[in-house]
């Protein structure tokens, strides 16, 4: 009985650690290996970025989550919980805060149809009429340049990070007005992109906290020019800044699909056959 004791503790720390290791993540990976030193080319993973007009400070953060982890998990709601230096710089600022998310996955080519990137987008404001592929390629290049520049100031205030350094979840508070840092003069509400309403307010009086949808802007693979027609998909749900709880929460409109009743047989008859091992088992043991 206690060797049956000991496997199921071994199995069940097994499954922690698995567990564990899948928010293991990092300073942001902008999944381009040849605008970042030593980048891994793989999907970028997506940022939020928080902005206090009033004070001129921002707060960032690496979500941990790439795009493609993202997008294949879409339909289902998540939540990230904010680091204590957002709940620092939270307490700390005036009203109202701005907030935006972004993430590139341009490590694939312009034919390809996982080419793009996820911008946020203020809930109910309509997307653009279409936009060409050489537009895309400007915006994959700022979403990357942005990633680019908190990794750096990330890593200035996390001793003994690196900008590569892909297994520590990293954030920034900052007032620095370099173009490629501070929140006004290069993110900003259109993430630099003109014409983009790409962040929502939070804390802002008697109104009521403004939600962001969220797009993946891409290639609609195969032959594509310049002139080509970037798609856009809008992605069924949005996302919600919980400031007071620090957390950030994307909540989908996808209806869980309901489980089959053949799959609650089976899984009855297999908690059934468990039980009737374990009581052979304990009488084998007596």
């Amino acid at each position: 009985m206690k060797l049956i004791q000991q496997r199921g503790y071994r199995w069940l720390a097994a499954i922690c650690l698995v567990a564990g290791a899948g928010s293991a993540h990092a300073a942001i990976n902008n999944g381009a290996p040849l605008i970042q030193a030593s980048g891994t080319g793989s999907s970028g993973e997506l940022y939020l970025n928080v902005w206090d007009a009033l004070a001129t400070t921002s707060y960032s953060i690496d979500l941990g989550t790439t795009v493609d982890d993202f997008l294949a998990g879409k339909q289902l709601s998540r939540t990230w919980s904010l680091d204590q230096k957002f709940a620092d710089w939270a307490s700390s600022t005036s009203n109202p805060l701005t907030f935006n998310v972004a993430g590139n996955s341009s490590y694939l080519g312009t034919g390809n149809a996982n080419y793009g990137v996820v911008l946020s987008r203020r809930e109910g404001a309509s997307a653009p009429g279409h936009i060409a592929m050489t537009t895309l390629a400007t915006w994959t290049t700022k979403v990357r340049d942005r990633a680019n520049a908190l990794n750096i100031n990330q890593v200035a205030q996390n001793p003994g990070a690196t900008a590569t350094d892909f297994d520590a979840d990293l954030s920034e508070v900052t007032t620095n007005t370099f173009l490629t840092s501070y929140f006004n003069k290069y993110w900003g509400t259109t993430m630099s992109i003109s014409g983009w309403i790409g962040s929502a307010v939070v804390r802002n009086g008697e109104t009521p906290d403004q939600n962001l949808d969220l797009f993946f802007v891409h290639s609609p693979g195969g032959t594509v020019l310049g002139s080509t027609k970037a798609a856009f998909d809008k992605l069924d749900g949005f996302l919600s800044l919980d400031v007071a709880n620090a957390k950030l929460v994307w909540t989908s409109n996808v209806a869980p699909v309901p489980v089959p009743g053949a799959a609650w047989l089976f899984l009855s008859g297999i908690l059934a056959a468990l039980r009737l091992q374990r009581r052979t088992v304990a009488g084998s043991a007596v």
